[in-house]
């Protein structure tokens, strides 16, 4: 099967923290969140533009990704002026950091931030990756303002993803979500239908 053109990709992702909801921490899987979110940036770059906004723990990894490729044009990070003065270097790094206006509060701020980054582009497809309640809320707004995008919760690494993925009906869910730690084949099929080079094949469930 031929693959399909990748339209720009919105990653909700980031680190479980031990000092926050404990339920978030119980199935996170912080290997499996560190090698998705680093096949995700493979996958994407190459060919379609990146969008996520700046965690501690996740930005670094999209960095290192997409400068190995030589694609870091193709991401774009956001980052809300509220934070500016605790921004980590590995955000700085970054050639398209958007800075979005602070609001009165930390809360608003977010909200003001995850508005602009997701009304940004005409997104292909969100993908949901470990995470906290910042995961949760990014998808239920992604969810609202892009309802025929593909919407990708993997479940396999835990946390926020695993409560979206479970949340779902079961008919616009993909087993490799749940299963599938091969990541890039993953994201290679599920976002453009193809598997990609020597990559396995995944048991079909209702694609997305």
């Amino acid at each position: 099967m031929a693959a399909r053109p990748l339209g720009p990709v919105f990653l909700s992702a980031s680190i479980p923290s031990p000092d926050r909801d404990p339920a978030y921490m119980r199935t996170a899987n912080l290997v499996a969140i560190r090698e998705a979110v680093s096949a995700l940036t493979l996958v994407v770059v190459p060919s379609a533009r990146l969008v996520f906004g700046g965690h501690p723990a996740i930005s670094p990894l999209v960095h290192l990704a997409a400068e190995q490729l030589g694609f870091a044009d193709n991401v774009f990070i956001y980052q809300s002026q509220f934070y500016r003065s605790v921004i980590p270097p590995s955000s700085l790094q970054f050639r398209h950091l958007l800075w979005t206006p602070a609001g009165a509060d930390s809360d608003s701020s977010l909200l003001r931030m995850r508005e602009q980054m997701i009304l940004s582009e005409p997104f292909h497809a969100g993908v949901f990756i470990g995470g906290m309640e910042g995961v949760e809320a990014e998808f239920q707004l992604f969810q609202r303002h892009h309802p025929h995008a593909l919407l990708l919760a993997v479940a396999s690494t835990g946390a926020a993803a695993r409560v979206l993925f479970d949340q779902q009906p079961g008919s616009s869910k993909d087993a490799g979500l749940e299963n599938d730690v091969a990541y890039a084949a993953l994201f290679r099929r599920l976002l453009t239908g193809s598997a990609g080079p020597g990559s396995s094949p995944v048991s079909p469930a209702s694609t997305p």
